[in-house]
């Protein structure tokens, strides 16, 4: 045997040796245990919440709300919470839906009437406004296609003193709060026939719609969606002297 193969021989019992010996020391050493955080369990309770979308004037029924666990610091006093004797979810039920609600919003009861305490049609009206119903039909309410919340001008048609007809627009950008007993779009409908208009007024635009239906026939003209917001400031007078009002300016 020559010298080199002694040598390459030598060399593979070493590091052959090295390998036992540095496998003996890991094993030898202790396993390290891993630091485990203990994190603090945040407080909860129990909040009403909405399960789906609710519009106006919708009842509150049982598939529509549940109780969710909420983190305790971020409940606010105006959520409805399981806490207290009272049944809170039984009161909430038979409430209606005044402002919509959305879907996983928390329930509050400043969104919701109660129907035994006053009327939805009240609840819904803005400060200081009035409703007021006037008689309409397909053919002087845009063919029926008129939907509660959508936004019409009232056009007053009478005859002048040559005994002709002639129509002009008496109240502009008004809200239409119900149709019938309808105050809302109900299960996809689009149309909505009735007989009578339920309409959001100020007190002196009342008493020009009082008038108006006294002197003539009135007609209801659907507005776009796009204009519903267009200030119209223009006044038109009736007879006595009563300016037509434009959102409620003289």
């Amino acid at each position: 045997m020559n010298l080199s193969k002694i040598i390459i021989i030598v060399i593979a019992l070493g590091v052959a040796i090295g390998a036992m010996m540095l496998s003996k020391s890991l094993v030898s050493q202790p396993q390290q245990v891993a630091e485990v955080q203990v994190i603090d369990k945040v407080e909860k309770t129990n909040i009403l919440l909405a399960k789906t979308m609710m519009p106006m004037g919708h009842k509150v029924t049982e598939d529509d709300i549940m109780w969710q666990e909420w983190p305790k610091d971020m409940v606010r006093e105006t959520m409805i919470t399981e806490i207290g004797g009272e049944d809170m979810m039984e009161k909430a039920l038979a409430s209606i839906v005044k402002i919509q609600i959305d879907e996983g919003d928390p329930i509050r009861f400043s969104k919701l009437v109660d129907p035994q305490g006053g009327g939805l049609l009240s609840a819904i009206l803005a400060p200081g406004m009035r409703a007021i119903s006037t008689p309409i039909s397909p053919e002087t309410g845009a063919g029926g296609f008129i939907l509660p919340n959508d936004k019409v001008d009232v056009l007053l048609t009478k005859q002048d003193r040559n005994a002709q007809n002639k129509t002009k627009t008496i109240l502009a950008n008004i809200k239409v709060l119900a149709i019938d007993q309808t105050i809302r779009e109900e299960d996809g409908q689009q149309v909505v026939v009735g007989r009578t208009a339920t309409l959001e007024l100020s007190s002196a635009q009342s008493e020009i719609l009082a008038l108006a239906n006294n002197e003539g026939s009135l007609t209801l003209s659907l507005r776009s969606l796009a204009d519903r917001n267009v200030s119209e400031n223009a006044p038109v007078r009736l007879k006595r002297k009563l300016t037509i009002l434009r959102h409620g300016k003289s």
